[in-house]
């Protein structure tokens, strides 16, 4: 085999691709950082939420870039009769019955353009996405993937620590859904994952095996100033993905759903790059699915818009949540903050990190009145109420 990860099937003629922005990294929607088990090294290859233009459209997605990593062992619980991960692994041709309720996600961030891919959960349009897919955008536009029929699409909730969001199409109905698995998920198990594969506007897949069970990754979204997730009891398999397949179906040899895709490094260089790619247990997601259909905004759910100031703050890397900007007339204006600042506490909550300060945020409903905290660059304390509004980003 000269090339250990083979380009998908032709595109079809009636299906033109998007021009969509590719996400390189190591998620599948992005990984910023693998596991305990993983080097430091390896999150270069992740497929981080930090968008590049697209490139023209080409007949084969292109794999992610590759830096030295964890090469992934065997289990100890894999048996003879199991096929090695070796033996399975490749391209398989998309019949009507992986198309069947997927769909080719788009979207537009204040910057660029993403794309994504997702899956039909009732016939009225409920569709189940990696939130990272959305994450940030203005606006999401839903391609049914057997039809090509458009849809606009709302938003309705989300969990970021489980990477799972939940959207409703405009004025769809009597849509194929796809079909949920219901067995036991083994080590050594062929998978089949398929998807939107680098933004290219038609599915395509490829099959693998599982490798690891409860694995541990941190993600990050497509905005710039999102804060990392750690997703924690992800199915790892080596079934080739791209960008642009996250929240699209990771199936049993049953073309049943066992998982949602979610992300994926690579590890070797050329003819001896391997893939690991991890998926989010489909029922799992759909927990989170059911208690935003209850309207049950506990624990990390959040249901509706979430609350946002109009500050963006330094990198993840720095040590203290500090101010880089602040937007003209919004909350955090209003309540005086200025660019050097650092925010100490909001709503009664020590925030130290702009994940922390995300996590805090999402605890508030919009237009809600709360105190915060912070230190101007000359180093004077200062506490003033503030009302965050609405975000205009899902």
């Amino acid at each position: 085999m000269t090339a250990p990860w083979p380009p998908p099937s032709p595109r079809p003629v009636s299906h033109p691709p998007s021009l969509v922005l590719v996400v390189i990294g190591v998620v599948l929607a992005m990984a910023s950082q693998l596991g305990t088990a993983v080097s430091v090294a390896s999150a270069a290859n992740q497929w981080l939420e930090r968008l590049q233009p697209a490139p023209p459209p080409v007949s084969s997605p292109a794999p992610a870039p590759t830096s030295p990593g964890r090469t992934p062992e065997p289990s100890a619980s894999a048996t003879p009769d199991r096929p090695l991960p070796e033996q399975s692994v490749g391209p398989v041709e998309v019949t009507d019955a992986l198309k069947r309720g997927v769909v080719l996600i788009t979207g537009r961030t204040p910057a660029e353009g993403v794309a994504g891919t997702g899956m039909v959960i009732t016939p009225d349009g409920y569709v189940l996405t990696n939130y990272h897919v959305v994450r940030s955008t203005e606006a999401i536009t839903v391609t049914i993937a057997a039809t090509g029929r458009r849809h606009t699409a709302e938003l309705v909730g989300r969990d970021a620590t489980k990477d799972v969001a939940l959207l409703k199409l405009d004025r769809a109905s009597n849509l194929d859904v796809v079909t949920i698995d219901s067995d036991p998920v083994r080590i050594g198990d062929i998978v089949v994952a398929a998807g939107n594969a680098n933004g290219q506007g038609y599915v395509t897949a490829h099959r693998g095996n599982i490798l690891e069970l409860d694995r541990q990754i941190n993600v990050k979204g497509a905005n710039v100033n999102d804060p990392p997730q750690r997703l924690r009891g992800l199915i790892e398999t080596n079934a080739p993905a791209w960008p642009g397949d996250s929240g699209g179906p990771m199936y049993d040899a049953e073309s049943e759903v066992l998982g949602m895709t979610t992300a994926g490094s690579s590890t070797g260089d050329g003819e001896t790059e391997d893939k690991q790619v991890y998926a989010v247990p489909i029922r799992e997601a759909l927990d989170v699915v059911d208690k935003i259909k209850r309207g049950d905004e506990s624990g990390t759910i959040v249901i509706g818009p979430k609350a946002y100031l109009g500050v963006i703050v330094q990198a993840d890397d720095s040590s203290a949540v500090i101010v880089s900007e602040v937007q003209a007339n919004t909350p955090a204006a209003e309540a005086g903050l200025t660019t050097g600042d650092t925010i100490l506490n909001l709503d009664g909550q020590a925030v130290r990190t702009r994940a922390e300060l995300s996590d805090v945020l999402d605890t508030i409903e919009p237009g809600t009145t709360v105190q915060i905290t912070w230190t101007t660059a000359s180093g004077r304390e200062r506490t003033a109420p503030i009302t965050p509004k609405a975000s205009p980003l899902n």
